[in-house]
């Protein structure tokens, strides 16, 4: 339809730093990309999601998140290019996740592997997020609400899955991102995350494929934890 603009009115004064419930210090933040938008939306930020951003970023159409309780106070413009573009912008948190490790001798130097693995996972219609391979192994994380939809097409998939490899299913854990630019080419902005987690147990490390996001794969006893210490880190 040709809109200029898409508001988006919720009960929070626009994307915040990090969710609110988790620490107050988090900050409305007044501008942000649709890239680091969509990575957020992504990786958790409930204020957001992936879907709302698509036809905005395919027409360029800017999106504003205010408050209807509080709209004199402003919120968020989410844009196509940024006046500010920071090495850090906001910390989410995506709960609930399942790890999974498959494993088989075969795989070493073998061509087609993968290819089956994530085919069963496309005939299951399963969306992996995070990412990591070695020699023989690959791990992968999925969405694991308990008692939902997803839990059940986890249980078919991987077992559909052993009849390849050796399935290992990991539970109990939530994934932690810092969403910011150019993080794999500015000096530093990686060793400032590593130190403010250095005291946390990271099952899984990924720096995504793009220059907008670092997450981490933590235990869901310590995910509140982990977002509190890299807020303080890194924004306050």
């Amino acid at each position: 339809i040709d809109a200029q603009t898409c508001e988006i009115w919720t009960y929070v004064i626009g994307v915040h730093t990090t969710d609110p419930r988790i620490t107050d210090k988090a900050r409305p933040l007044s501008e942000l990309s649709f890239d680091e938008a969509a990575e957020m939306a992504t990786f958790g930020a409930k204020v957001l999601h992936p879907a709302t951003m698509e036809p905005a970023i395919r027409q360029d159409i800017k999106v504003f998140v205010g408050s209807s309780r509080e709209p004199e106070k402003g919120g968020t413009w989410i844009v196509r290019d940024c006046v500010h573009e920071p090495a850090y912008r906001a910390i989410t948190r995506r709960k609930d996740q399942v790890m999974v490790t498959v494993k088989t001798p075969k795989m070493m130097y073998a061509q087609g592997f993968l290819q089956s693995v994530f085919t069963i996972m496309a005939k299951h219609k399963l969306s992996v997020d995070l990412v990591t391979t070695s020699e023989i192994s690959v791990s992968f994380t999925l969405d694991n609400p308990p008692n939902s939809v997803s839990e059940k097409m986890n249980k078919e998939t991987l077992a559909e899955l052993t009849t390849i490899c050796d399935v290992t299913i990991e539970q109990g854990y939530d994934v932690v991102t810092v969403v910011g630019n150019n993080m794999q080419s500015s000096a530093g902005v990686s060793s400032k995350i590593f130190e403010a987690v250095k005291d946390f147990n990271l099952r899984m490390i990924c720096f995504g494929a793009n220059p907008h996001n670092l997450s981490f794969v933590v235990s869901n006893a310590d995910s509140e934890d982990v977002v509190k210490v890299l807020h303080k880190a890194l924004f306050e």
